[in-house]
């Protein structure tokens, strides 16, 4: 049977890059594929609206798409329309829209359609609030589900604040909820960083490739989604390229390239101003100042436990990706497309 891959997405546009090559294995019979939304980048209805664009384009129309979380788990909403475009897809427009429902969204409709598809793999591409709904109240699902985030940044600058990824800035209470309560005899969470995903950078070249290999509408939304994207990386001092963070993870969810991985006990910080969204890992097998050790009496779970919390592992975590195979990935099936 295909397996069913569920996105959630706060659609911006990294996250149409992931949509687009997902799409493109629903379209080939790799997957069958079901999107929700989260607020984050652009707000949930924004942010499906841009899913069914994205969809769309990539000719799959039928893949549902359910907005759920319109505000983290405690925090007010931020978007970044400097960063993504007033409607969160650069310059492009979408000409698709969703029919707005009479009654907000909420995590539990997006959880819902989870639970309706029974999926075998989690992308979470924006703010973890949906996830974190699953985990307190449906967490058989997660049981049966690998589940991998876009967010985090260990021991590496962060993008939205000194020392925090914008995915976990964005909801840190969420992230540290799933982290803290991961379901007993659920598949440890993976979590693909921001010292790991910024490793692949689209170079104005790259794109041109893309563009001449696409359709002439997805290679015009990708010039225009994509030229914005190069033009805010580069006025923050980047360079004349842009980062491609969902689409790495994306990867990562489907084994389509090589990465390498580590067990860590992680935390978020929630409720400090200053290091909000902040993510640690304390890691498993020892780090330069000790070494890891089996649990003793007072550690629950089974395996090694970091060095200096002494807790088992909540997550693993991207330590490595061949950024030039997560590019060419995307540019075959933009020829299939």
């Amino acid at each position: 049977m295909t397996e069913v891959i569920v996105a959630d997405v706060d659609t911006g546009i990294d996250d149409a890059l992931a949509l687009l090559w997902l799409a493109g294995r629903h379209r080939a019979g790799e997957c069958d594929l079901v999107v929700t939304t989260s607020a984050g980048n652009t707000t949930a209805a924004q942010a499906a609206g841009n899913s069914a664009e994205v969809l769309r384009l990539a000719g799959a129309s039928e893949v549902p798409v359910t907005p759920g979380a319109e505000r983290p788990r405690v925090l007010p909403l931020t978007t970044t329309p400097e960063t993504h475009g007033p409607a969160g897809l650069g310059y492009w427009i979408p000409a698709a829209a969703l029919t707005a429902s009479s009654r907000p969204s909420s995590p539990a409709d997006a959880v819902a359609a989870w639970e309706a598809a029974h999926p075998e793999k989690i992308l979470v591409a924006g703010p973890a609030t949906n996830l974190a709904w699953a985990v307190e109240n449906s967490p058989d699902l997660l049981r049966s589900a690998q589940v991998v985030l876009m967010g985090g940044a260990f021991l590496y600058p962060g993008n939205t604040t000194p020392t925090a990824e914008w995915n976990a800035w964005s909801d840190p209470h969420a992230l540290a909820y799933c982290l803290q309560n991961w379901p007993t005899g659920a598949p440890l969470p993976v979590l693909c960083p921001l010292n790991v995903t910024e490793q692949v950078v689209l170079t104005p070249d790259r794109l041109t490739d893309w563009v001449g290999v696409a359709t002439e509408e997805t290679g015009q939304f990708l010039d225009a989604a994509l030229g914005f994207y190069l033009e805010f990386h580069e006025s923050v001092g980047v360079g004349r390229v842009a980062q491609i963070h969902d689409l790495a993870a994306a990867m990562v969810l489907c084994g389509a390239v090589d990465v390498s991985l580590r067990d860590a006990t992680v935390r978020v910080e929630a409720d400090s101003d200053v290091l909000r969204g902040t993510t640690v890992a304390d890691w498993t097998g020892g780090t330069a100042q000790g070494d890891g050790r089996e649990p003793g009496d007072g550690d629950t779970g089974t395996g090694a436990v970091g060095p200096y919390w002494g807790r088992p592992a909540n997550a693993r975590i991207l330590t490595g990706i061949a950024p030039s195979q997560v590019l060419d990935r995307f540019g075959e099936i933009l020829g299939r497309l």
